[in-house]
């Protein structure tokens, strides 16, 4: 299968590469390395690592303003992984979101239809729920976020999309994404970096907002699946077993450096979720996955 990857120098996007290189997929990894969220070199970095996997083809793409007939041509499915991140600076940087978030989307579906790729599976979020998001796939969607409000906006286009023109494609909402190559402004990254700098880690609320963690691997896998089964159209979420509160996943993690964390607790952050509890029951029937990392609390 050739599978193009969008945002292939990012956190999920790059692992993603390296799964279907492993399977023997051809691969065109695509990113245009946008500074605007964190660290380019940082993302050219990862890029630059996936050049050297077989059957693996880097292209420095800009799914916003460049030619994407070329980036599908001949290709099997695409996988939309490009996203602007992060909830704080789509308070103040909207125009960002809406261009990669929404407006890339356009073009990125437009490209594939008059292509004829067989699949797409594009990635949203928990953060469509709002500021509950605990439950399945029927949960009321009322975004709690700039951010969150282009990610459902991205999925009312791409059904439209299925209804009107037949697309064929499968939007997974990943929620609480961690694990390795995980980007400097996620949370976990940032308390990590504190505990070793000995600085004050400031939590946000009270630190009793949950989460349900989902380790990359297990959202890679999902990924993957969706690219193999399920019908056009299938919303489904993509989520660990295992809900963690704020204070103990920081307990977690202060056990596994050998330090004892200074906590500073400031107000919630507009926008932050509360809680996070995903229901897997769709993807388990629908895509036959299921999470396969716990989370050691």
């Amino acid at each position: 299968m050739r599978v193009v990857v969008t945002g292939a120098a990012g956190f999920v996007g790059s692992h993603l590469v390296e799964a279907l290189a492993a399977r023997g997929d051809e691969v065109v990894a695509v990113d245009c390395l946008l500074s605007d969220s964190y660290s380019a070199a940082i993302k050219a970095e990862n890029l630059q690592s996936l050049a050297g996997l077989p059957g693996v083809e880097c292209r420095n793409v800009d799914l916003r303003t460049d030619d994407l007939a070329a980036v599908v041509a001949g290709a099997d499915a695409v996988v939309n992984e490009a996203a602007m991140p992060g909830l704080m600076k789509s308070w103040t940087d909207f125009d960002v979101y809406v261009g990669c978030n929404l407006l890339a989307v356009e073009r990125l579906l437009v490209a594939v239809e008059r292509a004829g790729v067989g699949r797409i599976v594009q990635i949203s979020t928990s953060s469509v729920y709002g500021r509950f998001a605990v439950g399945d796939e029927n949960l009321p969607t009322e975004p709690f976020s700039p951010y969150g409000v282009s990610k459902l906006a991205a999925e009312k286009l791409v059904l439209a999309h299925v209804a009107n023109f037949g697309l064929d494609a499968v939007i997974l909402r990943y929620f609480s994404l961690y694990g390795p190559r995980q980007r400097p402004d996620m949370g976990y990254h940032l308390f990590c970096e504190a505990m070793l700098d000995g600085r004050p880690i400031t939590v946000f609320g009270d630190g009793r907002q949950r989460r349900s963690n989902t380790y990359v691997s297990d959202a890679v896998s999902a990924t993957v699946a969706a690219l193999d089964r399920g019908s056009a159209g299938d919303v489904v979420n993509i989520c660990g077993d295992e809900t963690v509160e704020l204070l103990d996943a920081i307990a977690v993690l202060a056990d596994e450096l050998g330090v004892e964390p200074i906590l500073e607790f400031a107000q919630p952050r507009p926008g932050d979720q509360r809680d996070t509890s995903g229901d897997a029951t769709r993807a388990r029937r629908i895509l036959r996955w299921s999470p396969q990392v716990p989370v050691d609390v």
